[in-house]
C-alpha cells in the first residue's frame, strides 16, 4: 500500500538538441535523489509524453535487464489525463535505479537512494586529467563490474597531479595544476549523493603530483612539487570533520613525487615515485603520529606514475613507469615493513592511472598506455592473479587524475 507522503514530478517531453529526453517539473535531470517511506508520482498527462511511458530499471534503458516493477504501479496512457507512473520507495528498493522510456532509449535519468546503500564503502570516484583537461568526476560500484558512470564535476578543470583522500562519507580532491597554474585548493563531494564539488579546505602550498592517503579522521597529501617546479618531501594533514587548513605533519624520507599510496586504520605507505630519478622505496606513517616518515622498503622495481590502494591489511602498487610503461601489480603487508611481493600484470600496461578499493577488491582507472586510456580493471586483494576487465570509465584520463573510494584500507 502507498504511503501517505508523496511527492510528484510533472513530466515533459523535450528535445534540447540530442534527442527526446524527459523533463521533471521543466528540468533536464540527469539524475534524481528519492528516499525510502515515500511514494514518488511522475505524472505524464501533458501531450508531449504520447508514445513515450516511464519505467524504472536497474540499468539504462534495461539494457541487460528487466523493468523493475517492485512497488510501482501506473494508470491511464501517457499523453491523456489521469497518466501517470508511481514507484513507492521502500528500504528494500534497489540503491540505483534508472527511469526510462520503454519505446525510445537516451530519455531517461539515474534514481539513487542513498539510504539503501547495501555494501558501506562500495563506491570507488575517479576525477580530473589530462588529454584533455577535464574537471570530470566518474563513480563506478567497486563490488560489481561494468562501466562508470558521471557522478558530476570538479570547481574547476584539474589536468594534471590532483589526489583524492577517501572518507567514510565523503571524497576529497586536493592540488593539481590547473589552467590558472599549480593549485593548493581542496575540494569535497559526498560519496552517497552524485553532485559537483565544493571547497573544503587548502593545502599548506599549492602542489601537483601529491600522494593522497588517509584514514577515517585524518587526510594526508605528501610530496608532490610547487609552484616553482621544485620537488618536495613536506607531508600535510587535515581532520575530515573539520574546516580548518591543512596543517603540517612531517617529512618523507626525501623529496617525492608520482607515488602511490595504500594504507590501513593506522598507517599509511607512499610507494615509489620521481626524487628526482625514479625510486623504489616506500615511505611509511603513522597516522596517529605527527612526524617524519620512515623507511618500509622498496617495490619489486623503480616506479614512478604508479597507483595504489588496499584493504586494512595488504596494500597493492600496480602499473607506472618503470623504465618503460609497465603492467606489474606487487603487494605488501602494511602491518610490517619489507619489500613488496609479485602480485601479477594488469590487463593494459598504463602510467599515470588511479586506484581505489573496498575490503575484498582494488580497481585500477584510466591512465596512459601509451594513448590515454578509459580502461578500468581489478583484482581480488587475498590472492595473487592478473587483473580482470571491469569496464570502461566515461572518458579517457591520464597524467594524474584522482581516485579513490569510500571502503579503502584505512577506513575499516
Amino acid at each position: 500500500m502507498a504511503r501517505s507522503t508523496t511527492f510528484k514530478y510533472t513530466v515533459t517531453v523535450v528535445n534540447p538538441g540530442s534527442g527526446n529526453k524527459y523533463y521533471l517539473d521543466g528540468i533536464l535531470i540527469p539524475y534524481i535523489t528519492l528516499f525510502p517511506g515515500c511514494t514518488y508520482e511522475f505524472n505524464q498527462d501533458d501531450g508531449t509524453n504520447s508514445g513515450h511511458p516511464l519505467r524504472f530499471a536497474t540499468q539504462v534503458d534495461a539494457a541487460n535487464s528487466s523493468e523493475y516493477t517492485t512497488g510501482v504501479t501506473t494508470s491511464g496512457t501517457p499523453g491523456s489525463a489521469t497518466a501517470w507512473t508511481k514507484i513507492e520507495v521502500t528500504s528494500s528498493t534497489p540503491f540505483v535505479l534508472y527511469f526510462y522510456c520503454t519505446n525510445h532509449s537516451g530519455m531517461g535519468g539515474e534514481i539513487n537512494i542513498p539510504p539503501n546503500m547495501t555494501i558501506p564503502g562500495d563506491r570507488a570516484l575517479q576525477a580530473g586529467g589530462e588529454s584533455p583537461s577535464t574537471s570530470n568526476i566518474d563513480y563506478l560500484t567497486i563490488s560489481t563490474t561494468g562501466n562508470a558512470t558521471k557522478f558530476g564535476d570538479l570547481i574547476v578543470a584539474s589536468f594534471d597531479g590532483i589526489n583524492c583522500v577517501g572518507g567514510t562519507t565523503r571524497a576529497f580532491f586536493g592540488g593539481g595544476a590547473q589552467p590558472s597554474g599549480w593549485s593548493d585548493r581542496v575540494m569535497v563531494v559526498n560519496f552517497a549523493s552524485k553532485g559537483n564539488c565544493s571547497d573544503f579546505n587548502n593545502l599548506t602550498e599549492a602542489r601537483r603530483d601529491v600522494t593522497a592517503t588517509g584514514n577515517s579522521i585524518k587526510g594526508i597529501f605528501a610530496g608532490g612539487s610547487n609552484p616553482s617546479n621544485a620537488v618536495v618531501n613536506t607531508i600535510q594533514q587535515f581532520i575530515q570533520s573539520s574546516l580548518g587548513d591543512c596543517i603540517d605533519f612531517g617529512d618523507l624520507t626525501t623529496t617525492i613525487k608520482k607515488s602511490g599510496p595504500s594504507q590501513s586504520p593506522t598507517r599509511g605507505l607512499i610507494g615509489g615515485g620521481e626524487t628526482p630519478s625514479t625510486t623504489a622505496v616506500i615511505d611509511y606513517i603513522t597516522f596517529t603520529t605527527q612526524g617524519n616518515a620512515l623507511d618500509f622498503g622498496d617495490l619489486t622495481a623503480a616506479t614512478e606514475y604508479l597507483s595504489g590502494n588496499s584493504n586494512s591489511t595488504r596494500g597493492i602498487f600496480g602499473g607506472g613507469y618503470a623504465g618503460g610503461i609497465t603492467n606489474t601489480i606487487s603487494y605488501v603487508t602494511i602491518a610490517s615493513t619489507s619489500n613488496s611481493t609479485d602480485f601479477g600484470d594488469l590487463t593494459q600496461a598504463r602510467q599515470a592511472l588511479n586506484g581505489a578499493s573496498n575490503t575484498t577488491r582494488c580497481v585500477f582507472m584510466g591512465g596512459q598506455a601509451p594513448s590515454p586510456a578509459n580502461t578500468i580493471d581489478y583484482v581480488t586483494i587475498a590472492s595473487t592473479s592478473n587483473a580482470t576487465d571491469f569496464g570502461d570509465l566515461t572518458y579517457t584520463t591520464t597524467a594524474g587524475g584522482g581516485g579513490n573510494s569510500n571502503g579503502h584500507g584505512g577506513l575499516a
